[in-house]
């Protein structure tokens, strides 16, 4: 019962700072200590989990669409390519910010978390942006690519450098929101699943091909499987990149209690082992962004 009582009281604490509108103070607690839980005590971590979504805190929380939608899941995952879009600050349907939700809604769309998938929007860019500089008529294979925000965010893009996008997905209605969006690029869109780029019925031809949000669903077979595949796609002097959520960042705890987001996190050595049959291991390069929050693998094929 003691850890039960504990979830309480924390819980009490943190509604009443949320009542008294001490937002900040409230997600400032919260936040921190669902992740200390979530990583000292795994065992113990359903029961807390169960605790916290039978206390009234819970509701409070869920006055934020964000954590809404990722919790009930309109489209059948949480990290759904509109909830990418909440992150980048895209969508015109948010909550008033003065009111309960919209206070909430500045923190969890400004959390560490957030501002990790605003860089790796950026660094896609930048991917991107190297492959039109490298070849005329690039050719960019994005895996799970959602909206394909980052060619928003493209140089390359802005300046209608030709470059040929290729967007796989098995969500059509991201897939049909990307060309509604960049209408000037030439795009190719896939409805497909990732199963068959696994198993090698579904490859491409590529100079740039990266997976920004697939890696964290994939377990350690398929993510490898995936990787290898991946580097056989691309040209000489083709990059890829994969990305994944890290077992200690500052949101673990948040997303799977009150988000209903659960992830495959892993290291930056871990990600660095997911390119164990590719070939130059010496080509791969591993980092770790500035939140402490998502690790990545970048691969090149020398030319």
């Amino acid at each position: 019962m003691t850890t039960l009582s504990t979830t309480i009281e924390l819980a009490d604490e943190v509604l009443a700072l949320f009542e008294s509108q001490r937002d900040w103070e409230a997600a400032q607690r919260l936040w921190p200590a669902l992740r200390t839980w979530r990583l000292a005590d795994p065992l113990g971590w359903p029961d807390r989990i169960a605790e916290l979504r039978g206390h009234p805190v819970f509701a409070h929380l869920h006055t934020c669409p964000f954590t809404h939608r990722a919790f009930h899941k309109p489209r059948g995952y949480a990290g759904d390519a509109v909830m990418l879009d909440h992150m980048y600050g895209l969508t015109l349907t948010f909550p008033h910010p003065a009111s309960p939700g919209g206070r909430l809604y500045a923190y969890t769309t400004n959390s560490p978390a957030a501002h990790a998938v605003r860089e790796r929007r950026a660094r896609l860019a930048d991917l991107i942006d190297r492959a039109a500089a490298r070849r005329p008529d690039a050719r960019i294979v994005a895996l799970a690519a959602g909206h394909g925000r980052e060619l928003g965010q493209s140089g390359a893009v802005r300046r209608g450098t030709p470059i040929t996008f290729v967007a796989v997905d098995q969500d059509r209605e991201s897939l049909n929101e990307l060309r509604r969006s960049y209408p000037d690029v030439q795009t190719e869109v896939v409805t497909g699943n990732i199963r068959d780029v696994i198993t090698g019925d579904l490859t491409f031809d590529a100079d740039v091909v990266y997976a920004a949000g697939l890696f964290d669903y994939l377990p350690d077979s398929a993510a490898r499987r995936l990787t290898s595949r991946m580097a056989r796609m691309l040209r000489p002097g083709g990059e890829m990149l994969i990305a994944n959520f890290v077992p200690d960042c500052p949101d673990i705890g948040f997303m799977e209690a009150c988000m209903d987001w659960h992830l495959i996190t892993r290291t930056q050595e871990q990600v660095h082992d997911l390119f164990a049959d590719v070939p130059y291991p010496e080509q791969v390069v591993t980092a770790l962004d500035d939140y402490g929050t998502i690790a990545y693998g970048l691969w090149s094929r020398p030319v």
